[in-house]
């Protein structure tokens, strides 16, 4: 009825005269007689989960059609559970449940024909640092027997390997790191259930066997995938020669690595941003703004949600995300980002280890202030292990989750409904009033992420330092603040009475409120800062106990200053009693507000 109206008013509206002038108040008057509606309906994406298993088989999970039946069915460690009820399972090697209280054999899997019989066969990593399985789908038998088992790559390194096309060529390749070397295992496309050759890429920097933060994706725009890491990215050259290195282009993305790192144009300006969590087992998840720095590749770090709930715009943390997807959930074209708690990951070991197995996506929304991840929960009970599928497992058009982990494996149907404006309101999550800002109060600029007056501390002139050394430090690494132009002037090595005095130049005379942003953390001092040797407000404790982050920018008080030169010294008063090492002090910058 809704569209017959529509069509009927676009009929009307096209002709301009008064007879059909009169008709289009006809139909509003019939609209509003027979209570027809005009208004827009919103829709709301909704999860329900169905467990597979509770026993804990594998960290991974996979999916495809095995028994050739249009369905795709879902792999969890020895078993394949055929769609589209998922109700009845088939063994694919001998069960045995794994130890919760250690870690299980199996962790990843992967549904191709490797042999091109037809029938698509099952790649397995397992423990890393272990090998590589392909399970030969047995045909039409596959009911009733187990797979062949052929070992084809000798050892998986890494916590979040990838089977993809890499390189482009006619098959998809193991991509992992070995003995030490990041690289990718190729099978020979005459002999796929044979030993793969692995390819090293980079040089000898790898961890062994674990090592976190692994990811593929277009870094550059030059339509070849590029192999990403949490120390940087290796940029595929236009020919593959397998005797040469790929070149290196180091970047901290993160210090401990988290899980799958993918490349995507967050913000829409036509280059690829890197996404990440932070730290598997602990806290962490942000975005990477691609920007050019001395004409090369760098990027911007963005928090989305760090390890308190006013680190994210609307109050959520969650820890151990040791797996991530990206895809379009609610299909408007923008792809979200898709994870969650790795139940009982490190065991107790993790922070919030017992706070709730929820699997939530973030919806990417880009605004003309920026871009925005707003949270939804899609579960609290499933939690995800070391892969995360994000696919469309009953063919309805619209993507489910699948997860499976120390909690057993679980698929959640996706489904959408149509609610009015009221209702779909409530839905919504609602942010914080009192989310902390990154850097302060003033806009930064969207392409140096420079607060705009602000006079940068790496680039004040030191006029004297009496203790401890001084030096410019980058500051895009570090996962729980921002700072201005991504670099700050670090002061090491001071101790109590020590002073360090810098240049501040004044443009012209007036009357100022002086303003500055600083860092905090759990080996900084306290200190005091004076403006022509008079002291400005009160003694600043940079002590924080959890990670590094930034003050925001604070109010040092008010005062008339004329042209010139001024000096402003910062004095070591002492430390704060829970200080580590009270030995560091950090400027991100000054800024003079008239």
């Amino acid at each position: 009825m809704r569209s017959s109206v529509f069509k009927l008013l676009q009929a009307i509206t096209s002709a301009n005269n008064v007879r059909n002038r009169k008709a289009l108040a006809v139909i509003f008057i019939l609209c509003a007689a027979t209570k027809i509606t005009l208004a827009q309906t919103h829709t709301i994406e909704i999860f329900q989960r169905h467990q597979l298993t509770d026993v804990y088989y594998s960290e991974g999970i996979g999916a495809g059609d095995l028994n050739r039946d249009g369905h795709a069915d879902i792999v969890y460690g020895p078993y394949w559970f055929a769609g589209p009820e998922f109700k009845s399972k088939y063994e694919i090697y001998e069960p045995v449940a794994q130890p919760r209280e250690k870690y299980a054999n199996h962790f990843f899997a992967w549904v191709y024909d490797f042999n091109a019989d037809g029938w698509n066969d099952i790649l397995t990593a397992g423990f890393p640092g272990t090998p590589g399985y392909v399970y030969e789908n047995p045909g039409q038998t596959s009911s009733n027997v187990h797979w062949k088992k052929h070992e084809v790559v000798s050892s998986v390194s890494n916590e979040s390997p990838h089977f993809t096309n890499l390189v482009g060529d006619a098959t998809p390749e193991m991509v992992c790191s070995q003995a030490g070397f990041f690289g990718y295992a190729a099978p020979d496309p005459q002999h796929p259930l044979e030993a793969w050759k692995f390819v090293p890429i980079s040089e000898k920097v790898a961890p062994v066997p674990f090592g976190h933060g692994l990811g593929v994706g277009d870094v550059n725009g030059d339509k070849r995938l590029d192999l990403l890491t949490k120390d940087g990215w290796y940029e595929q050259p236009v020919k593959i020669d397998v005797q040469s290195k790929w070149e290196y282009h180091p970047f901290l993305f993160t210090k401990a690595g988290g899980a799958d790192m993918v490349a995507y144009d967050v913000d829409g300006d036509g280059d690829n941003d890197v996404i990440t969590s932070l730290t598997a087992h602990d806290f962490g998840l942000a975005w990477f703004e691609q920007i050019q720095r001395d004409d090369k590749i760098s990027f911007r770090q963005h928090l989305i949600m760090g390890q308190r709930p006013e680190e994210n715009a609307y109050g959520l943390v969650f820890s151990e995300l040791h797996s991530l997807n990206l895809f379009d959930i609610d299909g408007d074209g923008l792809k979200d980002i898709v994870t969650g708690k790795t139940y009982w990951s490190h065991h107790t070991k993790s922070p919030m280890w017992d706070a709730g197995a929820v699997v939530v996506w973030f919806k990417l929304i880009r605004t003309p202030n920026g871009v925005d991840w707003r949270p939804f929960e899609a579960d609290r009970e499933s939690g995800i292990g070391r892969q995360l599928v994000v696919t469309d497992i009953t063919q309805d058009g619209i993507a489910d989750i699948l997860a499976g982990g120390m909690k057993g494996a679980h698929w959640l149907g996706h489904s959408r409904k149509q609610v009015s404006q009221e209702q779909w309101q409530i839905y919504q999550p609602k942010k914080l009033s009192n989310h902390r800002p990154v850097i302060g109060d003033p806009k930064a600029d969207s392409a140096t992420f420079q607060v705009p007056g602000a006079c940068e501390g790496e680039s004040l002139k030191v006029l004297q330092v009496s203790g401890g050394t001084t030096s410019s430090q980058q500051m895009s690494a570090f996962s729980a603040g921002r700072w201005s132009g991504d670099q700050q002037l670090f002061w090491r090595d001071l101790k109590a009475g020590d002073q360090l005095a810098l240049e501040l130049n004044v443009q012209r005379e007036g009357d100022y409120e002086v303003l500055a942003a600083f860092t905090k953390a759990r080996d900084y001092g306290i200190v005091r800062i004076k403006l022509d040797d008079e002291k400005l407000g009160s003694t600043i404790d940079l002590f924080d106990g959890s990670k590094v982050i930034s003050t925001g920018e604070l109010p040092l008080g008010k005062k008339k200053l004329s042209a010139g030169v001024h000096r402003v010294t910062i004095e070591a008063v002492g430390a704060n009693p829970m200080s580590s090492k009270p030995t560091m002090f950090g400027l991100d910058y000054i800024r003079l507000k008239p």
